[in-house]
């Protein structure tokens, strides 16, 4: 499946948790995105997740405890909570599983300049090399001794980790930049790709799919 009609599927789910009111449609949506996630990704992947299903649960307390009403309400109102925030997180959860790099190419076969569509290529690929080098710091300053939690070490951490944090991201930005300079990036309107990354007949389908069941719930939901 293209990654952009994994996006549109995932735009459209998110919209359908917060158009219906019933707790039982939101509940079985919540449940789908659950069950695809088991299935896709395993015991194992769910296992890990532990930490938002705990969060949910607090979430569920939270609710229950401040909010006015009777008891039937709250539930209800706190459950409706729960279960949005558990599909939008599984969901997003499963998109975040493609090649972000896909993505990006599909969205320049659309039409979005390749120019907007690289800085998302780059986007993607740094921040996981900027949280990698963070934790680098931040284990080299604490090997020297220098203490970076907590409320009173905040100025430690500005000084040991975010500045030397940003004058790497600012030589790197520098490197980037000397590269695509020397390659003379931007100097065509369109450009070639190493790998085709096209709509076929299922994606057509899916969509069009997915803009029917919007439309149609729209309609339920408001006519």
């Amino acid at each position: 499946m293209n990654p952009v009609t994994k996006f549109l599927v995932l735009i459209i789910y998110c919209i359908l948790l917060f158009l219906f009111h019933n707790i039982f449609i939101i509940a079985f949506l919540c449940f789908l995105s659950l069950s695809i996630f088991w299935i896709t990704l395993g015991f194992s992947e769910f296992k890990k997740r532990r930490l938002i299903l705990t969060f949910s649960f607090f979430i569920l307390v939270i609710n229950f405890i401040f909010l006015k009403g009777n008891v039937s309400e709250k539930l209800e109102f706190s459950l409706r909570m729960v279960f949005r925030f558990l599909g939008i997180v599984f969901s997003g959860i499963l998109f975040s599983k493609n090649d972000p790099n896909e993505f990006a190419y599909s969205l320049m076969k659309l039409g979005v300049s390749y120019r907007y569509g690289f800085t998302l290529v780059l986007t993607f690929r740094l921040v996981p090399l900027f949280d990698f080098e963070s934790n680098i710091i931040r284990r080299a300053q604490r090997a020297r001794g220098i203490e970076l939690e907590g409320v009173k070490n905040i100025l430690n951490f500005a000084r040991y980790t975010f500045f030397p944090l940003l004058y790497s991201t600012l030589e790197r930005v520098d490197s980037f930049t000397q590269s695509m300079e020397g390659r003379c990036f931007g100097l065509y309107k369109k450009r070639t790709f190493y790998r085709e990354i096209n709509f076929d007949k299922k994606d057509y389908l899916i969509t069009t799919a997915m803009f029917i069941i919007l439309a149609f719930s729209i309609y339920w939901r408001y006519l």
